[in-house]
């Protein structure tokens, strides 16, 4: 079903779509229900759903109706289970507000997909991501103490990665360019293994000007889907070179 796994965005990334299936994107599930309750889509809808001489076309609209549903589902879960904590005023902060508000409903969503952007720091890094660290801070401090009044911490398990890390060497422009090697956290009560995870990476050791990698991501992947999510990590990935065993 495309809610087990929810993106709160206005587009799909690609992290969700799957050869055979795709996850499902939405902003606000209130704004979502009343789009998809407008005249025009549901008349659209009804008057051509069973059109199915053009495969591209017949697509389109099954993906209307799934849309129509999918925003009923969704905007119903939401309003059944709000949350009374206090968020920031952040567009993180409202996401994961609506976040938390459907893991206390009875929705089928396993995996929830956020972002947040602005970290490409070629010019002034230290302002910006001061600012930008201060922003998943808060956020996430409002998630976690929310999910534990719930009784929900241990239950949840919350990743971040990134497209790419930065160089060590400050650029001319008081910023750091695109690099390899880079870090993720995890926040869960039900880990059960805390802290570092793994040794530092050597400041003295690099690789053209980048840090050398001392861990793979597929098997922090793996571990996650084998031991957090229960789905062939070997299946998924190819990854067969055993996992961690912090989960």
């Amino acid at each position: 079903h495309p809610t087990q796994a929810l993106e709160v965005n206005d587009m799909l990334s690609l992290a969700l779509k799957g050869k055979q299936k795709k996850a499902f994107a939405f902003k606000d599930p209130k704004k979502l229900y009343q789009t998809s309750r407008e005249e025009y889509f549901n008349t659209l809808y009804q008057e051509h759903q069973h059109q199915h001489e053009e495969e591209t076309v017949a697509y389109l609209y099954q993906t209307l109706g799934d849309t129509i549903n999918n925003a009923d589902y969704i905007f119903e879960q939401s309003k059944a289970s709000k949350t009374a904590a206090a968020y920031p005023d952040s567009v993180l902060g409202k996401d994961l507000k609506t976040v938390s508000s459907l893991i206390k409903s009875d929705i089928n969503t396993q995996v929830y997909y956020l972002q947040i952007g602005s970290f490409d720091t070629h010019i002034n890094q230290q302002q910006r991501q001061e600012s930008l660290f201060h922003t998943i801070n808060d956020a996430l401090e409002a998630f976690v103490d929310d999910l534990k009044k719930n009784g929900l911490f241990q239950h949840v398990m919350l990743m971040t990665f990134s497209e790419f890390g930065r160089r060590v060497a400050q650029n001319a422009s008081n910023g750091t360019d695109h690099g390899t090697a880079n870090q993720l956290f995890f926040l869960s009560g039900g880990m059960k293994r805390q802290g570092l995870l793994n040794a530092l990476p050597d400041l003295t050791q690099l690789n053209e000007g980048d840090l050398q990698y001392t861990e793979d991501f597929r098997k922090v992947y793996a571990t996650v889907l084998k031991n957090w999510l229960h789905a062939d990590s070997t299946k998924i990935l190819g990854w067969k070179n055993g996992i961690y065993d912090f989960i």
